[in-house]
């Protein structure tokens, strides 16, 4: 067996997978796409078209990755489609016990080539499922082994490479322990189950989109392909066609389906729950989504790359705690730091801002290389997985418990020498009637000095008699201390490529003002 190529069922027959629930048996990601192809359950993963995936179309991922050379261990990128076929490739992947590092296949070339380079891929994917190997020197390895590999939890399983909204890209490494962990709490703090159906809008090349397969294997839920799609009115036809119970979205998605929803008055049954990660929910997104889908749960959460999920809100206290993350999901700790006089880093008193600190085992190992570091930075322990991952992110916590994020610690505007929160802006907009959702960007005036630039959406945008009256309701919740210099409205946001809000245009148009 172990000297010639083996499909993902020749590993299955042959006795390389625990018997028994995935859930309980899983100690790699191998381990849950060997479960899932021993039941042949991969028709739980399906487009919107109801076409399901086939045993044999990720047998085929695993035969050609062989044939390359690929062994358990090594790395593979993945040009990540949001349907069947890129889903075959990753769990293409996994099932040979190899590191996952899914790109954007609609990147520059250059770009794929230097994620390529950087985090030491032996083969790649390609959008149409082609392998392509990648020549390498071999790195002298710690014990020169007889036998092939064997994949552990303590392998690399997912190398994802951030935005780059904090800095240059970096390559953060998880291995499979690390997902595991994270997987294992989401599904247990939003009570995912066989019963539950997800609408998978997120793209295959961020987490977000990853861990919706991820759950598909996990929890054995029904799992529809959303092909990229970010047309809010596309997105409402397939909801209605897919009957999905858990949808995720991100903030920009979230303000455009719900401008959709109130334009024709929709109210579908049967979502359960819609999440969200990547910046905060506008309250009257919220509503929105609550008034069209009866009975829904909104569960605000805060998440980084670095450590998958960190932070999230129980539904139950939405109304009551609006505007908050929530508290340390099951199995991380989670707590606001700052520096006392002396330099020492000690926990801040409640309502006193400071820098998100977290701890625990979804956390990650680091990035792909030193000179990537930025944003987030791990804070070692006493011993080796004694870490603390300094989020980046300004937070404040309430007498409850409840963290509020409070912005960027990069993102801190000093305008006339007064520190400005962005979120504290942006919720006094939010707040006034005919506000959508707001970003606040900071840019820098010609004799230096920061300035804060508000935009809005809203419907009036372009009528200068009602922008007028709205910008004036915006100002008059704000000390004139921390007043905005410029507020901008617009109809729509401008979108990235990922359906996020896209924050280097705000700056651009901010710069331009």
């Amino acid at each position: 067996m172990l000297n010639r190529p083996l499909s993902a069922l020749n590993c299955v027959a042959e006795g390389m997978l625990p018997q028994g629930d995935p859930r309980l048996g899983a100690h790699t990601l191998q381990h849950l796409v060997l479960a899932m192809l021993r039941d042949r359950a991969t028709g739980l993963i399906r487009d919107v078209d109801g076409v399901e995936l086939a045993v044999e179309q990720v047998d085929e991922v695993v035969a050609q990755l062989t044939m390359s050379g690929v062994v358990p261990g090594d790395v593979v990128v993945v040009k990540a489609r949001n349907d069947l076929g890129g889903v075959a490739s990753i769990l293409g992947v996994w099932a040979l016990g190899c590191a996952l590092c899914p790109v954007d296949p609609s990147g520059a070339q250059e770009v794929h080539a230097a994620i390529v380079e950087q985090s030491g891929a032996k083969a790649i994917v390609g959008g149409d499922g082609s392998v392509t190997a990648v020549e390498r020197v071999c790195a002298v390895p710690l014990i020169e082994l007889r036998n092939p590999r064997v994949a552990t939890g303590e392998d690399l399983g997912l190398i994802i490479f951030t935005s780059g909204s904090s800095g240059s890209p970096k390559g953060v490494l998880l291995t499979h322990s690390n997902v595991l962990c994270a997987l294992r709490a989401i599904t247990a703090y939003l009570d995912i189950g066989p019963c539950d159906r997800i609408l998978c809008i997120p793209p295959m090349f961020l987490d977000y989109g990853v861990y919706q397969v991820l759950f598909a294997m996990f929890a054995r839920t029904t799992l529809y392909l959303g092909s990229g799609v970010t047309n809010p009115l596309r997105i409402l036809e397939m909801i209605k066609s897919c009957k999905p119970t858990i949808i995720p979205v991100v903030p920009a998605l979230a303000s455009g389906l719900a401008r959709v929803l109130n334009t024709f008055g929709s109210v579908i049954e049967g979502v359960r729950i819609v999440t969200n990660t990547g910046g905060h929910l506008a309250p009257s997104s919220t509503t929105a989504l609550q008034r069209a889908f009866p009975g829904v749960q909104v569960v605000p959460m805060y998440g980084l790359t670095e450590s998958k999920r960190a932070l999230f809100l129980p539904a139950e206290l939405v109304e009551s705690k609006p505007g908050s993350v929530g508290g340390p999901m099951p199995g991380l700790d989670a707590r606001v730091v700052i520096a006392d006089k002396d330099g020492q880093l000690v926990e801040a008193p409640d309502n006193v801002d400071g820098e998100l600190y977290v701890r625990g085992a979804s956390v990650m190992q680091g990035y792909h290389s030193p000179a990537a570091a930025g944003g987030a930075r791990l804070i070692p322990g006493h011993y080796r997985d004694d870490n603390w991952l300094a989020t980046g992110d300004l937070f404040v916590r309430d007498e409850d418990g409840c963290l509020f994020f409070r912005g960027r610690s990069k993102a801190l505007i000093k305008q006339r020498g007064y520190c400005l929160y962005p979120r504290d802006l942006e919720a006094a907009a939010e707040a006034t009637v005919g506000v959508e959702s707001s970003v606040v960007v900071g840019r820098t005036e010609p004799d230096g000095d920061e300035s804060a630039v508000l935009f809005a959406v809203t419907n009036v945008a372009g009528d200068d008699t009602a922008e007028a009256a709205l910008r004036d309701g915006i100002l008059a919740q704000l000390h004139p201390t921390i007043q905005p210099r410029l507020v901008k409205f617009l109809k729509q946001w401008p979108a990235s490529p990922v359906g996020k809000i896209d924050l280097n245009k705000l700056r651009i148009m901010a710069e331009e003002l």
